[in-house]
C-alpha cells in the first residue's frame, strides 16, 4: 500500500489514530488476501500457472493505477454531486470491497468457473486504488514533520503486520476452499466500515508549512529513491505471480505454501520497525546501496532456488531469498517515504509523481512476467528458460535504474574541487 495523494480537507484536530489504525489493519487483513496472495488461490482454484497469474496481475495493476490516479477527482465529485464527506466516501468504499469479494464464490456455485474472477480483481483493485489514499490522508492530515514520520512509520508497520497475518490465515482453507478466503475476509474486511464513523468527516490539510528545515542532500536522496521505489514495485509484481509456481514446485503442500511465502513479509515488518526506530541512516546513501542489493539479490535466489537445489536445503534457499527481498523492499520504501515526508510540499502530495511512478512498477512487472510466459506457453522458448527470461528482464531493469542511482551517489558524496 504505497502513499497516495491525500484527499484532506480543512478539519479541527487529527484524527485520532487508534480508530485509524484498526481500519488499516482489518482493511489490509482483506487486500493482503486479495492483492497480495491472490495468486496462490487461483492456482488452487483454477489451476492458474505463471501465463494465467501475470495476466491477473497486469489486470490487478492496471486497475489500481486508474484508481489511485482519480482518487482525488472522485472524491471531490462525490462530495459536489451527492455531498458526501471523506468519511462517507470512505465507508462505501470500503462497503463495496467486502461486497465484491463473496464474488468468485457465488459465480464457482453457479457454475461460472473462472469467469469472474477477472471483472472482480479490476473493480477491487480499483476501488482499492480509491480506498488507500482516503485512509493515508486520515494518518496524515492534520500532522507535519516529525509527529508526521512518527504516524506514518507506524501505518506501515500495522498495515505490512496485516498482510503477513493474511498469509497465515489463508493456510487452513487454501487446499480445500480457497474462494471461500476470499469470502470470510471479505467480510472482515466490510464489517470495517462501521468503524469510519469514529472518524471526522473530513481530515484536516497537512500543515505544511509547520515542516522543519532538512540537509540538502535529502533532497538528491529522494530523487534517488523515486527511481528505486517503482523498480521495488516492479520486481515484487514479477515476483508474486511467479512465488506459487516455485513453491509448488519445491514440493511444498498448499496448505503451507503462504506461510512460507510470508517469509518475505515478516522480513518486511522487522524492517519497519528497525528503521522507524533507528535514525543513523538519515541523510546517508548506504540505504539505497542496501536495499536495492538485497532486493535484487533476494529476487534473484527466490527465482533460481527450485533450479538449484531440492528438499530441505532448496527450502532454506528460498527462505533466504525471501528474507533478503522483504528486507530490501522495505528499506527502500522506509526510506524513500521518509524523505518525500522530510522535504515537505514538494513531496507529501506524492499522489502525482509518487503514485504514477509506483503504477510502472504495479503494471510494467507483471507485463514482464506475462510476456515471459507467453513466449513459452507458445513455445517460442523452452518452459524451463522462464526464470532466465525473468531475470533477464529484470537485470535490464536493475542496470539501467542501477547506472542512474550510483551516478547520482558518486556525484553527491564526491569531494568538492578546490577553486
Amino acid at each position: 500500500m504505497p502513499p497516495s495523494t491525500p484527499v484532506a480537507r480543512v478539519g479541527p484536530t487529527p484524527a485520532a489514530l487508534t480508530p485509524v489504525f484498526v481500519i488499516t489493519f482489518l482493511n489490509s487483513v482483506g487486500t493482503g488476501v486479495v492483492q497480495n496472495g491472490i495468486y496462490f488461490i487461483t492456482r488452487e482454484a483454477y489451476g492458474f500457472g505463471p501465463l494465467g497469474n501475470y495476466a491477473l496481475g497486469t489486470v490487478l495493476g492496471v486497475a489500481y493505477v486508474l484508481g489511485a490516479f482519480a482518487a482525488g477527482r472522485i472524491v471531490e465529485g462525490l462530495r459536489r454531486r451527492l455531498g458526501l464527506t471523506s468519511r462517507g466516501t470512505l465507508a462505501w468504499t470500503i462497503a463495496i470491497l467486502g461486497l465484491l469479494c463473496p464474488v468468485p464464490m457465488l459465480a464457482e456455485r453457479m457454475g461460472l468457473g473462472q469467469g469472474a474472477i477477472w471483472p472482480m480483481i479490476f473493480l477491487y483493485s480499483g476501488t482499492s486504488g480509491l480506498l488507500w489514499p482516503l485512509i493515508e490522508s486520515y494518518v496524515s492530515g492534520g500532522r507535519s514533520g516529525p509527529g508526521l514520520r512518527r504516524a506514518i512509520a507506524r501505518w506501515n508497520v500495522v498495515w505490512s503486520a496485516a498482510v503477513l497475518l493474511a498469509f497465515w490465515a489463508m493456510a487452513p482453507l487454501m487446499k480445500t476452499n480457497p474462494l471461500v478466503i476470499v469470502a470470510l475476509l471479505g467480510v472482515v474486511q466490510g464489517g470495517s466500515a462501521l468503524l469510519v464513523w469514529r472518524l471526522p468527516a473530513d481530515p484536516p490539510l497537512h500543515d505544511h508549512d509547520a515542516a522543519e528545515p532538512h540537509p540538502p542532500v535529502y533532497e538528491r536522496l529522494l530523487t534517488a529513491f523515486r527511481l528505486l521505489l517503482p523498480t521495488s514495485y516492479l520486481v515484487l509484481c514479477t515476483l508474486g505471480p511467479y512465488l506459487p509456481e516455485a513453491i509448488a514446485r519445491m514440493g511444498v503442500s498448499a496448505a503451507w505454501a503462504t506461510p512460507l511465502a510470508s517469509v518475505w513479509l515478516a522480513a518486511r515488518v522487522g524492517t519497519f520497525i528497525v528503521m522507524g526506530r533507528l535514525k543513523g541512516w538519515h541523510g546517508r546513501w548506504l540505504p539505497a546501496v542496501q536495499g536495492a542489493v538485497l532486493m535484487l539479490a533476494g529476487f534473484g535466489i527466490c527465482v533460481l532456488a527450485p533450479r538449484v537445489a531440492d528438499g530441505w536445503v532448496g527450502l532454506g534457499v528460498l527462505a533466504a531469498g525471501l528474507a533478503c527481498f522483504g528486507t530490501g523492499m522495505a528499506t527502500i520504501y522506509s526510506a524513500a517515504l521518509y524523505y518525500a515526508m522530510a522535504v515537505g510540499k514538494a513531496a507529501v502530495g506524492a499522489g502525482g509523481t509518487h503514485e504514477t511512478l509506483i503504477g510502472l512498477g504495479y503494471t510494467v512487472g507483471p507485463a514482464l512476467g506475462l510476456l515471459a510466459s507467453s513466449f513459452v506457453e507458445t513455445g517460442w522458448i523452452a518452459r524451463d528458460r522462464l526464470e532466465p527470461m525473468l531475470l533477464t528482464g529484470i537485470g535490464v531493469v536493475a542496470v539501467l535504474v542501477g547506472v542512474e542511482v550510483a551516478r547520482r551517489i558518486h556525484r553527491n558524496t564526491r569531494p568538492p574541487r578546490d577553486v
